[in-house]
């Protein structure tokens, strides 16, 4: 009789899997929760612009229809970043049906990308007194200012990425041989241990402090501010309350064209501007390959260095 139940049940879960569409499997197949969002995002676009209702209606789809949404992202004025992104993530959809046979050809294949500039990184860099202007805005008075002081001090004194800093647990900052250690988790599920310097270190104690979650290891090290009384969990701050947070303080400093982005972009340059090794850089901020770590290079020096002020008439 119990075999005869657990086969029924394995019987039921097979109908279920087997009703599940080849778009959902693809999404779900990716390791990184950051890559199913993007991936999912860049496919609503597409299927909202030809408002496509069926799974048959997405396996219709012609290289003309890529074409058509690739010139309505430039008519709305997209980067070409991410464009290239969005016909991407198409291409995958794509190239995971033709192997489930779902679909014969991919249309996004032989659409042509946009040019991006890969010599250099696009996220503007902050003067040093502009970034002290940011870590210094928030009031220390309250609790949030206290705990803005803290996020705003981990992007500029790591270059770390905002999904890196939005991971962190209590647990990943500790102090190991004399150092005080930030563990990141960066992408790929890799782990990228920093020592942190003593302003760092500051920021961070006076917040957990403030906070009261110090002894909570595997509680998330930032907080949100407005945490929901209905849920019994403790949630990670998100990307876009980082996002919300630097804009603020950024309008408040009267410095314009920057995210979160551009801390990294300045932590990046200025290290390099006061001679710190360009692989010891690229170690400190989990690059795999140095010359990404060269595309954020931004030093004053190369300004100086430009011909134009060799010309003379």
């Amino acid at each position: 009789m119990k075999n005869a139940l657990q086969t029924k049940n394995q019987n039921k879960k097979l109908e279920i899997i087997n009703q599940v569409p080849e778009e959902l499997l693809w999404i779900n197949n990716f390791n990184s929760k950051r890559s199913r969002q993007t991936y999912q995002i860049a496919t609503k676009k597409f299927i909202d612009f030809f408002k496509i209702k069926t799974a048959e209606e997405l396996r219709t789809i012609t290289h003309a229809h890529i074409i058509a949404f690739k010139n309505h992202l430039q008519e709305s004025e997209q980067s070409p970043k991410t464009i290239n992104n969005r016909l991407s993530a198409l291409s995958s959809l794509f190239n995971h049906l033709i192997e489930h046979q779902v679909v014969f050809i991919n249309p996004v294949q032989s659409v042509k990308r946009m040019r991006i500039n890969s010599n250099r990184v696009e996220a503007k860099v902050l003067s040093p007194r502009q970034a002290r202007r940011m870590i210094n805005a928030p009031d220390l008075l309250k609790g949030q200012g206290i705990r803005d002081r803290a996020i705003l001090g981990t992007l500029f004194f790591t270059g770390c990425r905002v999904s890196e800093l939005c991971k962190l647990k209590v647990k990943d900052y500790y102090e190991e041989q004399g150092f005080w250690i930030l563990d990141f988790v960066t992408k790929g599920g890799k782990r990228n241990r920093l020592a942190v310097n003593q302003e760092l270190q500051v920021f961070l104690n006076a917040y957990l402090e403030q906070s009261g979650h110090n002894d909570e290891k595997d509680s998330p090290l930032i907080l949100p501010i407005k945490m929901n009384p209905n849920l019994n969990q403790v949630r990670f701050i998100s990307s876009r309350q980082v996002q919300l947070l630097w804009k603020r303080y950024a309008e408040k400093n009267q410095i314009q064209g920057t995210t979160p982005h551009s801390a990294r972009a300045t932590f990046i340059t200025q290290a390099l501007e006061n001679n710190c090794p360009l692989d010891t850089v690229q170690k400190s901020v989990g690059h795999s390959q140095i010359k990404t770590t060269q595309m954020y290079d931004k030093r004053v020096a190369k300004y100086r260095e430009s011909a134009s002020f060799a010309v003379r008439y």
